[in-house]
């Protein structure tokens, strides 16, 4: 990932935008271990698959409700 595109892509500037660009850097994170969790499942069985789809929703959702981490 290039931060200046995503920075110019977006129209945003550090100055003030800052809070913007960091959510938008947390989405693309997300977004890629949710890709990883569905591409890593995908040809087990139903059940795991299951798994690894809810898995990806919940990352992409930012939820880590019932996590470890509290």
């Amino acid at each position: 990932m290039n931060v200046f595109k995503l920075i110019e892509d977006n129209g945003l500037t550090l100055h003030g935008d800052i809070e913007h660009f960091a959510e938008l850097i947390t989405k693309r994170e997300r977004e890629a271990c949710a890709v990883v969790c569905e591409d890593f499942v995908q040809d087990l069985d139903r059940e795991y698959r299951e798994l690894g789809f809810e898995l990806a929703d919940r990352i992409r959702r930012g939820s880590h409700k019932g996590s470890h981490r509290g």
